[in-house]
């Protein structure tokens, strides 16, 4: 099933692939930065809200996470190696799946701006994988060997 010519980013793939490494790498700093200024220690909290002083370690595990697959992105991207753009793609159907299950609890909780924000994530993310594939169909189209010469 072919995709619409607004969903087709063939022609100039290579731009909208950096433009998604530059979000990755984005996202990864951000989630650390918040990991480095995370100060909030338990006995600062009430005892109902002191499991939310382990939020440091999550966001630190999260970061790692996100540089990995940034990494992983940018070596398929870069190097074009068919095999990072498929663990990337792996990464991102679990991380679809996961935030739709916060889309759906958010509409449950009849929270407006947590569905919204769910809502903006899940298409950010869907651009993401929308670009991945088409990055990974064309790198193995290509006619270039791993070396960037041609056959």
């Amino acid at each position: 099933m072919a995709l619409p010519a607004y969903l087709n980013f063939t022609n100039n793939i290579r731009t909208h692939a950096a433009f998604v490494g530059f979000l990755l790498a984005l996202d990864a700093i951000i989630t650390l930065l918040m990991c480095a200024a995370w100060v909030v220690q338990p006995k600062d909290l009430p005892k109902e809200l002191q499991h939310v002083a382990h939020m440091k370690e999550i966001l630190l595990t999260l970061g790692l996470v996100n540089v990995l697959f940034a990494i992983f992105f940018w070596v398929g991207f870069l190097k074009r190696q068919r095999w990072c753009l498929t663990v990337f793609l792996g990464y991102m159907a679990v991380a679809i799946t996961l935030q739709f299950i916060g889309l759906l609890g958010a509409m449950l909780q009849l929270n407006i701006v947590s569905t919204c924000a769910m809502l903006i994530v899940l298409a950010v993310n869907a651009y993401v994988l929308l670009v991945t594939l088409q990055l990974r169909k064309v790198n193995s189209d290509s006619t270039h060997t791993h070396d960037g010469y041609s056959v």
